[in-house]
């Protein structure tokens, strides 16, 4: 081996000294640009796992208001344990904030406490790192102080469903204090509601801005660490500028775009849809808007948890991807919700384009695991004409198109018309739900009664009443300036929105009260009947609300009975025949009305505990002169004289109807020939005065 010579030494020292004079700051900023990438790539995850949770949080506090206007509604014990595991969501992710607040904060609590929240393990480990290293920050600070606001009202919202839950159970049900309780929690929801979407703004922002300055920093270190490289070699300018580029744009995709699917997130489509609509003046575009979601997604989320729905979210997302063209913009607003707006649309196609997207997904076979789930999509397609003047006008609309779908069988396409009947029917009836809350609330329905009279031999020698007459109940709602509105102008609405249960709460807490107002003025009592919806039949707690009402008053359950029609009687057996048991242990007399209507269920009046038949008046009306109507009345008779009940007989609206009846042999009759329908009181006037 030759040993350096001195000078040999100190070139090679020089040269050292030169390649460490160039590499150690290439090597610095190397290393600091890994740094910062590794820190805003976890910080960035972290923002994402913290507004993910507050979208689990937000939907909780929502889905507990709902659940409990359920509860209050149809008294469904499985409805309120809903109201506490969505309540139970809040007091763990409530119970994580304190633990991190601590004067000595307990983070391996609080993130025990995020995890029974909802969130995964990893995201709770993330959130409370976050917390930990940046809850001095403003942006921090200013989340955190959102998230105690909302906690103040989310405990007082326990506390109303707890009152509610109390009441219910007890069968304390005074329709007042229920309605002030529920308001209370509505008028909760409503403070809450935009604190919710100022925590999710809060967090959104801090991840843009974050995303925006390491973007800066890392582009300027990029810049840095070019300088440096330019001395090495021009390859490396091109090198790091691509890495700087690719990771500004990787930022900037991430506050555009789903994290779970890729497609654009819902504050990027909006942004695009205005663009659209504020431009299309200018352009002369035609846009169209789709707006979709899947029917059975809820079963997949329910059946087989969260990663089978995420699963099926993808999938779907891929393929509606696979089927647009480029110029399209599709974009997933939420949970099972997606938008599509596309460009250079007429309505004809957009129907084709959206009706193509149908069948696609119906012919999607999802597999998870051992299961197989068939998938489709109801589909609002609207044009984006002079009508929709901004982004809120037209996401209504499509979304009003995607509820007339589902309400037409769900596997379908509707297009949004301005002149459209079936939307404006939803909202004539969004307008009818409004006018019945207020009608509950301030009173504003009213009972007319309408006699139900003996005409057969067995009716006149039975004990139909106590002592001789019988009415039924009649709903009507009074009319701020015109005549009264009769039940079938607002029972759809209220059937399609789940009001039926209050209304028919309502209804026998006035009939009731009516009973006991015409006892305490000296009438002897009738037996007065009223209708049941199909969906009361289901509400466990309606028979302890009949029972507490007429103990309450100390009415006999003799005096008020109650009809099913057919269809709903049988369509709902079980609860039906339970529900007339109990009835009838009350001594309330049961009635299936409108008989002849469903043409199935003969077989089913031998085992229905009933007292009544009412055949359908459609039977009746035309019974002198169609053979067919007469044979069907008279065989209903036959079975009633075999099974020993008695049979009314609607709609009779002349003496040529009542005579046929009569020769059959109908024990009741009923309708404008026999009596128009009247307040209760004034009905019963001719028997005080001795008439």
């Amino acid at each position: 081996m030759i040993a350096a010579t001195p000078a040999r030494a100190d070139l090679s020292s020089s040269a050292d000294r030169g390649f460490l004079s160039v590499a150690l700051p290439l090597v610095f900023t190397a290393a600091v640009l890994l740094g910062l990438t590794l820190t805003s790539i976890w910080m960035l995850s972290a923002l994402r796992a913290y507004a993910h949770g507050e979208g689990l949080f937000s939907k909780a506090e929502r889905q507990a208001i709902i659940s409990l206007s359920q509860y209050v509604t149809l008294g469904r014990q499985a409805d309120y344990r809903q109201v506490r595991r969505e309540l139970d969501i809040l007091a763990w992710a409530r119970a994580a904030r304190e633990a991190l607040q601590r004067p000595e904060p307990d983070f391996e609590l609080g993130r025990h406490d995020l995890i029974l929240a909802g969130n995964d393990p990893p995201d709770a480990l993330k959130m409370v790192q976050l917390f930990r290293a940046s809850h001095a920050l403003p942006q921090m600070a200013r989340a955190v102080a959102l998230w105690t606001r909302g906690d103040t009202y989310v405990v007082r919202i326990d506390e109303v469903a707890e009152q509610l839950h109390g009441l219910i159970v007890h069968g304390d049900t005074d329709p007042r204090q229920v309605n002030e309780l529920m308001e209370q929690a509505q008028a909760l929801h409503a403070q809450v509601a935009p604190l919710e979407a100022q925590l999710a703004d809060s967090v959104n922002d801090t991840a843009r801005e974050t995303a925006l300055l390491l973007a800066a920093v890392v582009a300027l270190s990029a810049t840095g660490m070019v300088v440096a490289s330019l001395l090495i070699t021009r390859a490396g300018l091109r090198r790091g500028e691509r890495v700087a580029r690719e990771y500004s744009d990787r930022l900037s995709h991430q506050a555009t775009h789903d994290a779970l699917t890729g497609l654009y997130n819902r504050a990027e489509f909006e942004t695009r849809l205005r663009e659209a609509i504020e431009g299309r003046s200018r352009t002369g575009l035609a846009f169209a808007l789709m707006y979709f979601d899947l029917d059975q997604f809820k079963v997949v989320n329910d059946t087989c948890g969260h990663a089978a729905g995420d699963e099926l979210i993808r999938q779907v997302a891929s393929l509606a991807h696979e089927r647009l063209r480029d110029g399209d913009v599709l974009a997933r607003l939420g949970g099972d919700e997606f938008g599509v707006l596309v460009r250079d649309c007429t309505p004809d196609h957009a129907l084709h384009l959206a009706g193509r997207l149908r069948e696609e997904v119906a012919a999607l076979r999802f597999r998870w695991k051992e299961r197989v789930f068939a998938v489709s999509a109801s589909i609002g397609v609207a044009s984006l004409d002079q009508t929709l003047l901004n982004v809120e006008e037209a996401l209504a609309a499509v979304d009003r198109a995607c509820y007339v779908a589902k309400e037409n069988g769900r596997n379908r396409v509707h297009l949004y018309l301005p002149d459209d009947h079936q939307t404006q029917a939803m909202r004539g009836e969004m307008h009818w739900v409004e006018r019945l809350h207020a009608a509950l609330e301030g009173d504003s329905f009213f009972l007319v009664a309408q006699e139900i009279r003996p005409i057969g031999p067995r009716a006149r020698q039975g004990t139909l009443v106590a002592p001789h007459r019988h009415f039924e109940l009649l709903l009507r709602l009074a009319g701020a300036d015109g005549p009264p509105a009769v039940p079938m102008g607002f029972i759809p609405a209220a059937e399609r929105y789940g009001l039926m249960p209050r209304i028919d709460r309502w209804v026998v807490a006035r009939a009731c009260r009516e009973l006991s107002q015409l006892r305490d003025r000296g009438f002897e009592l009738p037996t007065c009947m009223v209708n049941l919806s199909a969906t009361s039949v289901s509400d466990p707690g309606l028979a302890d609300h009949i029972a507490s009402c007429l103990q309450g008053l100390g009415i006999a359950g003799v005096h008020l009975g109650f009809e099913l029609t057919e269809t709903a009687a049988i369509g709902n057996l079980g609860n039906a025949t339970r529900l007339f048991t109990r009835l009838r242990d009350l001594g309330c007399p049961i009635a299936l009305d409108d008989f002849g209507s469903g043409m199935a269920s003969f077989a089913h009046l031998k085992t229905l505990p009933i007292d009544y038949v009412k055949i359908d008046g459609g039977f009746i009306r035309d019974i002198r002169d169609d053979p067919v109507d007469f044979a069907l009345v008279e065989a209903v008779q036959r079975i009633g004289d075999v099974l020993g009940f008695q049979t009314v007989a609607e709609w009779v609206e002349n003496p040529q109807v009542l005579d046929a009846l009569t020769r059959i042999g109908v024990d009741f009759a009923q309708g404008f020939h026999i009596h128009r329908p009247e307040p209760l009181a004034a009905a019963m006037a001719p028997a005080l005065n001795g008439g």
